[in-house]
């Protein structure tokens, strides 16, 4: 009697397994259902434009293509991960979390980035470069237990984006999926790029930990002056900076990376440097220090301070390559900023 009451509740503790892993299937199949109708719905809006007016039929045509090639990704199906490689990104907050946390670094990859390493220069402030090519595939592929690799998030699902970002991406990344997936693991748990980006309190108080009360070096353009003019750094300890050349860094490598070293090892290094960050942040990483690729932090603050949002702006003492013209920049006069500089590589 007792063997057969043990029987009956193990099988019905396996059937509540069996019905729980459903349940969790169901919903899965409900939100790719939701994101398929959703797609449906904005190809059906493009169709209609373009009965609707024959000139921009061209235009449509395209945008119709994208969104159809860039389909199967956006279907949030776990089912379909192996199949379409979608690489995994873990949440903002858990990648600022790894930062502050365990004192993580953190190389991001974007399409400036990508672009380098197979030979189209995306960006004024980097010409192409056959050896940074080189080294940027080689920090992308890298396994370093204290370094992050950051990607953007934009490989599966777009409904978090306007219609005119999610656009943009796909435009993108039909073509470049394959480059970046060339690069890329499957097995592998990448981190949020977009650590340089705000768009809200919320997100930039999340920010401002990583700097919280830190003696921080700034290793950056001669044009770039992260913090000047704004609040962004008024919590970090200390402020020290190490200027650069705004344009083509990595014309100049060894000279940062010698100067970067000659550092004590209890500073936290932010590097706003274009495509050349991403291999100082592996190199100092791998030296022992806590080396953060941040970016465009500064520069989203600003739009921020100006629009309330994360639309781009101008900044017209800043160089500022997300904004038309934004390479022709004003002269300041700021003692506080000059008495940080302790190097000045920048050739001004």
């Amino acid at each position: 009697m007792e063997e057969n009451r043990e029987e009956t509740v193990g099988a019905v503790e396996r059937l509540e397994t069996e019905n729980a892993a459903l349940r969790q299937e169901i919903e899965e199949l409900k939100i790719s259902f939701q994101t398929l109708c959703t797609t449906l719905n904005e190809v059906v809006k493009v169709v209609s434009r373009m009965n609707e007016d024959v000139a921009d039929n061209t235009h449509n045509n395209a945008v119709l293509y994208n969104r159809l090639r860039n389909l199967p990704y956006e279907v949030r199906d776990t089912r379909f991960e192996d199949r379409y490689g979608i690489p995994k990104i873990m949440s903002l907050e858990d990648t600022i979390d790894e930062i502050v946390l365990h004192k993580k670094s953190i190389a991001r990859f974007g399409d400036g980035e990508f672009g380098i390493m197979f030979g189209v220069s995306r960006w004024r402030f980097q010409r192409e470069d056959e050896k940074l090519a080189v080294r940027l595939r080689e920090v992308v592929q890298s396994d370093e237990e204290n370094l992050l690799i950051g990607l953007n998030d934009f490989y599966g699902d777009l409904s978090h984006r306007t219609e005119a970002d999610a656009d943009g991406i796909r435009s993108y990344i039909v073509k470049a999926r394959s480059q970046h997936m060339s690069l890329l693991r499957k097995d592998r748990l990448y981190a949020h790029a977009c650590i340089s980006r705000t768009g809200s309190w919320e997100k930039i108080k999340n920010q401002k930990r990583i700097w919280e009360g830190k003696d921080c070096v700034f290793i950056e353009g001669d044009k770039t002056r992260m913090g000047v003019g704004n609040d962004l750094f008024d919590n970090a300890k200390s402020i020290q900076r190490i200027l650069c050349p705004s344009e083509s860094a990595f014309d100049v490598y060894d000279a940062i990376l010698e100067e970067a070293v000659k550092l004590p090892k209890d500073k936290t290094i932010l590097i706003a440097l274009g495509p050349t960050a991403s291999v100082l942040a592996y190199d100092l990483a791998r030296a022992g220090y806590h080396a953060i690729d941040i970016g465009h932090a500064d520069l989203a603050y600003e739009w921020f301070l100006k629009s309330g949002s994360a639309q781009k702006a101008a900044v017209h003492h800043k160089y500022n390559n997300e904004y038309p013209e934004g390479y022709l920049v004003e002269d300041i006069h700021d003692e506080a900023y000059e008495a940080q500089v302790i190097a000045d590589l920048s050739g001004r």
